[in-house]
């Protein structure tokens, strides 16, 4: 079973840690829900704190600013979309289908959280998006792609190496995401017909 680092630091933390961590998270799922209704113009932290029934300057003892506790929702998001793909992965056998059923997935979820994808991708980049969540989903693609290449189910072209693919993957999925989430969400079927056209061809160009 699949346990996460920070579960497994939770699990080995003391009943004061364990609070604090509590109320660090509580702090995070009202923040999330303040800017999935209102957007990030609506964050406040004395709004925040008067929806926990907390005092504005004891929410520093938690975050050092309001980015910081921006930062801490948009690494939510990125573990849940990271989350949501290896769900989808995991019973696939050939790296194709995982190629495959992970671009969809990330597809999907950006159709079903909007607000989540434009909240990861559409603010300045941070510590969230340099460290841990992009470094694990970007090790785990060019493993699938090396797996490909050393198994011969992927036969790409000379100097076309497994990062360069794994980037040509990225793009394509998150072009797709973006445009039915901006100007095609009134088409969200079609790009999800397209979608489907497209990883195909893609995946079938390695192979």
């Amino acid at each position: 079973m699949y346990v996460s680092k920070r579960l497994m630091n939770t699990m080995a933390a003391s009943p004061n840690e364990r609070r604090k961590s509590k109320t660090r998270e509580d702090i995070i799922d009202t923040a999330h829900r303040m800017i999935i209704q209102g957007g990030l113009e609506r964050l406040s932290l004395r709004a925040l704190a008067d929806g926990i029934d907390y005092s504005p300057a004891a929410l520093y003892r938690y975050f050092d600013s309001k980015n910081d506790l921006i930062d801490s929702v948009r690494d939510r998001c990125f573990s849940r979309l990271n989350a949501y793909i290896l769900r989808r992965v995991q019973s696939c056998v050939t790296a194709a289908e995982q190629l495959f059923q992970g671009g969809l997935a990330y597809i999907e979820y950006a159709a079903q959280h909007p607000a989540d994808y434009h909240l990861m991708f559409q603010l300045e980049p941070s510590h969230v998006t340099r460290l841990e969540n992009r470094d694990t989903t970007m090790q785990a693609l060019i493993a699938i792609i090396q797996t490909g290449i050393e198994t011969g189910e992927f036969k790409p072209r000379e100097g076309y190496s497994s990062r360069t693919i794994a980037y040509h993957c990225w793009v394509t999925v998150h072009g797709l995401a973006m445009l039915q989430t901006t100007i095609l969400q009134d088409e969200v079927k079609d790009v999800q017909i397209m979608s489907h056209q497209i990883l195909k061809a893609v995946i079938n160009g390695f192979t």
